[in-house]
């Protein structure tokens, strides 16, 4: 998968991001509607009403990442950008990790999380997630010269993942005998694979893919497919704000603007499972996807 360069930028300089789109200065409950057509009466039970504050992170590639100039970038962020202009509201991003965002939702600090968040059976315990925006494959990265070419072979070796995340389950689940190594974020664990502090890195196959092209000593050793999509998490019980997302990006696909984001950020096919998740893709598409795991 070829992808665009990125310049990342660290949390401890980026508190928080610009928006994109917006939806008006005037006040909603004055004015009936701000200038964008921001809905009146608050019927998503934002925190703030007409502005989706969502957490999100600066350097997950190429999902959700800053640009050199401190601006939120990725496919996540191209959709729920496009989701919140069709709802007559902006996003306010503010920079955390994944676990931030988690626990962020939890707290009522943000309305949404916006990153590659997977949905998985133990997050829905704390949090509601709209349906899969994306599916793909869980990858293990290693060195090139690395000789390792299937899950067993990393019994015994330092595997590195990020911390709270669905690939350091995986690891743990399904790399036996591995020593499991947890970052804080994905570019400690690159930057500990490239100097040899660990001998593999569990992480998305999208995000693989993104540190293949920028680093030509990396290879994914072995693959696997992903057990839960990618979705974006929203407070529990804002079903109104669930559905509305939900309403959107399934309008998106029938209009053809899905599948362009998409096209700025991968090569690999929709996979089927998406598919069978947001039938109006195969609509789109005419058939069903292979699997991305391939």
């Amino acid at each position: 998968m070829k992808l665009r360069k990125l310049t990342l930028l660290t949390a401890a300089v980026i508190v928080s991001l610009p928006t994109l789109a917006g939806c008006g200065g005037t006040d909603p409950a004055a004015e009936g509607t701000s200038a964008a057509g921001c809905p009146a009466g608050n019927p998503y039970q934002l925190i703030e009403p007409c502005v989706i504050t969502a957490g999100t992170q600066s350097e997950q590639p190429p999902f959700a990442f800053a640009d050199a100039g401190g601006s939120p970038k990725g496919f996540s962020i191209d959709l729920a950008e496009e989701a919140a202009r069709r709802l007559g509201l902006r996003v306010d991003y503010k920079i955390t990790n994944l676990q931030g965002i988690l626990t962020g939702l939890t707290a009522d600090k943000y309305d949404m999380g916006v990153a590659g968040v997977g949905a998985t059976d133990e997050r829905k315990k704390s949090v509601d997630f709209v349906r899969p925006y994306f599916w793909s494959f869980t990858a293990v990265m290693t060195k090139t010269d690395n000789a390792a070419a299937a899950l067993p072979d990393f019994g015994g070796k330092r595997v590195g993942v990020v911390s709270g995340s669905v690939q350091e389950t995986f690891a743990n689940t399904n790399v036996p005998g591995a020593i499991v190594v947890k970052f804080k974020d994905q570019p400690s664990a690159v930057g500990q694979l490239l100097s040899g502090g660990i001998d593999a890195f569990v992480v998305g196959g999208p995000d693989a893919q993104e540190y293949l092209s920028r680093e030509k000593t990396l290879k994914i050793a072995a693959r696997a497919d992903s057990t839960q999509g990618t979705s974006f998490p929203v407070r529990k019980g804002k079903t109104a704000l669930v559905n509305a997302l939900d309403e959107q990006i399934d309008n998106m696909i029938t209009d053809g603007t899905y599948l362009t984001l998409y096209g700025r950020w991968f090569t690999e096919p929709v996979s089927a499972k998406l598919q069978e998740i947001r039938p109006g893709l195969t609509k789109v598409l005419g058939s069903p996807a292979p699997s991305a795991a391939g």
